[in-house]
């Protein structure tokens, strides 16, 4: 159950729906489908369309369905937990909490808290904490643990290296500030992906494809296979990009249906 299908339903309570106001998707979902069969909900011609609305006889019904099926209908949805409590489905969530991990040997403003990030790498390997906010001259986007973990073997020190707990979204671009962001990540439809929703945030960005990606890709590449993770699809930004590097890495993703994981760079280091 979605927070949209909640929202209907609750409105089923108080008004009727006008079937053209009302997403397809709700009214195609079991449980209402299964109201209008049962004559909980009735339906009804208006002009061109179709009005919904609660059987009064059957009010009582249709509450205490409501009230097993929406225990806690009136929380926010915060975190994973709320979203069981609500919805019973934690993947419902879109937390709002961002994790990060961060290395480098630089000092950098977290938190409006100067932190010693050379200290920390040199003592711990990284700093970690909430992020509500970073400050720093230049960060770079490290995709993958084992990649952040070694990144300055590959990558300029003059960076700060930042490893998200997740996607790259609008959440975390929204509380950094930096002047230059460069993106270390697979050489895939992903990395793309990221790539260009930074450059959206931060004109000053770049996509780190080493001078030898072309050997390491006919060395290593890795075939896109059909059971391979969601999201090795090109998105309407990747396709429609003219950026060089993006028209690089998709001509050998689309023509050679292969990809480069970053830990090739790794290699022999």
């Amino acid at each position: 159950m979605t927070e949209t299908l909640l929202k209907y339903f609750q409105l089923l309570k108080t008004e009727k729906l006008q079937s053209k106001s009302v997403p397809k998707t709700f009214l195609e979902c079991n449980d209402f489908q299964n109201m209008l069969d049962s004559g909980i909900v009735l339906k009804s011609s208006v002009g061109r369309g179709y009005v919904y609305e609660l059987n009064k006889e059957k009010r009582q019904v249709f509450e205490n369905w409501f009230a097993k099926k929406f225990p806690n209908a009136d929380i926010e949805v915060i975190n994973r937990a709320s979203s069981i409590a609500k919805l019973k489905d934690s993947k419902k969530s879109k937390e709002k909490s961002v994790i990060v991990f961060l290395k480098g040997n630089k000092q950098v403003e977290v938190n409006k808290e100067i932190i010693d990030l050379q200290e920390y790498t040199k003592k711990f390997g990284f700093f970690a904490c909430v992020l509500e906010s970073l400050k720093t001259e230049k960060l770079c986007f490290v995709e993958n643990k084992e990649s952040f973990l070694q990144a300055e073997k590959v990558i300029s020190q003059d960076y700060v290296f930042v490893h998200s707990y997740g996607r790259i979204g609008k959440n975390l671009l929204e509380k950094i500030q930096t002047n230059e962001v460069l993106i270390f990540s697979d050489y895939d439809y992903i990395g793309l992906n990221e790539y260009l929703k930074c450059k959206s945030v931060f004109e000053n960005t770049n996509f780190f494809v080493p001078e030898n990606y072309d050997l390491l890709f006919e060395k290593y590449a890795k075939e896109i296979t059909l059971n391979r993770k969601k999201g090795q699809k090109a998105s309407k930004y990747v396709l429609a990009s003219q950026d060089e590097i993006v028209l690089k890495i998709c001509q050998d993703l689309q023509t050679k249906q292969k990809f480069l994981e970053q830990e090739s760079l790794l290699i022999n280091l």
